[in-house]
């Protein structure tokens, strides 16, 4: 519970300090992080990367935000690992400065991966509508963009017809001469 929230992070970071240095060499992050790294020195296009965003989901998510946070890089993940209390286990370790103002993560309700360790300050919580009995129906990246443009709205671009058929959505109101079910057809049996 939230007693054991203040040492946390020194407990995984002692449960971590045990693993092997070959492990460590061949995380997925290393090369993420030293990709991001190489376009901001100008390794690539001559230094034409000056502006640079990194994004994911579920795992990538995760990766983004530890490449973000260890390059300071705007990052947005959906459903992605968080790192918080994880931040020491890492090569360079994050900051929690970093993950404070780099790192943006929408969480899901009831997503199980996106609930691993902390977010930093930058997250917004989604609802999710799949069954609950689906175990994994919130981790999915599809219904969590869905989510975001029913609540948030399209800002007039169109809807994903997907997101009414696939995950049953209210059909959007229409805002000119074409009906919804004109763009979107029904799929053929």
């Amino acid at each position: 519970g939230w007693v054991w929230t203040p040492v946390l992070d020194e407990m995984v970071y002692l449960t971590n300090s045990v693993e092997s240095d070959n492990l460590k060499k061949v995380s997925y992050y290393t090369t993420t992080t030293k990709f991001i790294n190489d376009l901001l020195s100008g390794e690539y296009g001559d230094g034409k990367y000056t502006t640079l965003r990194v994004t994911g989901a579920s795992l990538g998510g995760g990766l983004a935000i530890i490449t973000g946070a260890q390059t300071n890089t705007t990052t947005v993940a959906i459903s992605g690992l968080n790192a918080m209390i994880s931040r020491r286990c890492f090569t360079p370790p994050l900051t929690v400065e970093a993950l404070n103002t780099h790192v943006f993560n929408v969480i899901p309700d009831r997503d199980p991966i996106a609930a691993v360790d902390d977010p930093g300050r930058l997250f917004q919580r989604t609802e999710c509508r799949a069954p609950k009995n689906s175990f994994f129906g919130c981790h999915s990246m599809w219904r969590s963009i869905c989510e975001l443009s029913f609540q948030c709205g399209t800002m007039g671009r169109p809807v994903l017809c997907w997101c009414v058929s696939k995950y049953g959505y209210p059909e959007p109101m229409p805002n000119g001469t074409t009906s919804f079910s004109e763009v979107c057809p029904p799929a053929n049996p």
